[in-house]
């Protein structure tokens, strides 16, 4: 399941540490099995207590009913299969379904990875956009798997929570966009527009790109506005997932009643 072709054709991903899996569970995920160090295992097993688990609250009532066979596994025997560096004792394994291009365009709110190659920022991305209210994240051509342990490690196990589509063109994700009503804009330190003056339109689109080669041609043409971040001297850039963090915020919709646009007819700065 640390294979991508393995984990698409069996459509089970491997959840890894006490964080990823409450994330996942907290979001709704359904987890097939866990295996657990054995003082971990009344953390997660369906006779445990409220008080077995420290945030037993976030996860609901009724989450040990989502949870399928308890393994107690030695750490000398559980350890070696971590994908982390620093295993954590615990790992579970969980169904995961990915949404269709035409079905994640219909979220308010957008997050579209191009080139992302690195895990650990994409899954930031992902728990950035699980926070700020995103319903969608889309990972085009040549971004790195958002459903690895890695990724799943850095979206602290959110990824469950959110439409997730994966492996489409930069060029096919912009139009679909397009087609769905969203203004698509595209993070730059070259941007015409600062932070306080993003628009607000009822569907709104963010494009982050590959930090060291930016963004290809495609998300060039084929996004409306480019927001730049203000950054004191020296600095020059920041991390994709700092950065997409920042933007995301500022691209929430305000609170109803609060002159939020109907369209990109119609537009105000949004909520920062």
């Amino acid at each position: 399941m640390r294979d991508r072709r393995r984990r698409d054709a069996t459509g089970m991903a491997v959840v890894e540490g006490p964080r990823a899996i409450d994330g996942a569970l907290a979001s709704g995920a359904t987890l097939e099995a866990v295996l657990a160090k054995p003082e971990l295992v009344d953390r997660y097993a369906p006779w445990g207590l409220d008080e077995d688990h420290p945030d037993a609250c976030r996860l609901g009532a009724g989450f040990r009913q989502r949870i399928g066979t308890i393994y107690a596994v030695p750490a000398d025997v559980l350890d070696p299969l971590a994908d982390a560096m620093n295993p954590q004792g615990v790992m579970a394994t969980a169904p995961f379904a990915d949404t269709s291009l035409s079905a994640a365009v219909q979220a308010e709110r957008v997050v579209v990875l191009e080139a992302v190659r690195d895990p650990g920022n994409a899954g930031a991305v992902v728990r950035s956009a699980a926070a700020a209210g995103f319903g969608a994240v889309i990972a085009t051509e040549g971004t790195t798997d958002l459903w690895s342990p890695k990724a799943l490690r850095g979206a602290a196990g959110l990824t469950f929570g959110l439409s997730v589509c994966r492996g489409q063109s930069t060029a096919d994700v912009l139009d679909a966009l397009h087609d769905a009503g969203h203004m698509r804009v595209r993070a730059t330190p070259a941007g015409a527009l600062g932070l306080d003056a993003v628009p607000c339109a009822e569907r709104m689109a963010l494009v982050v790109g590959n930090e060291a080669h930016g963004f290809s041609a495609q998300a060039v043409d084929g996004t409306d506005i480019a927001v730049a971040i203000p950054m004191q001297p020296p600095v020059d850039s920041l991390n994709v997932a700092v950065a997409a963090a920042v933007l995301m915020y500022a691209m929430r919709p305000r609170e109803v009643g609060d002159g939020v646009a109907g369209s990109s007819s119609s537009l105000v700065p949004c909520s920062v």
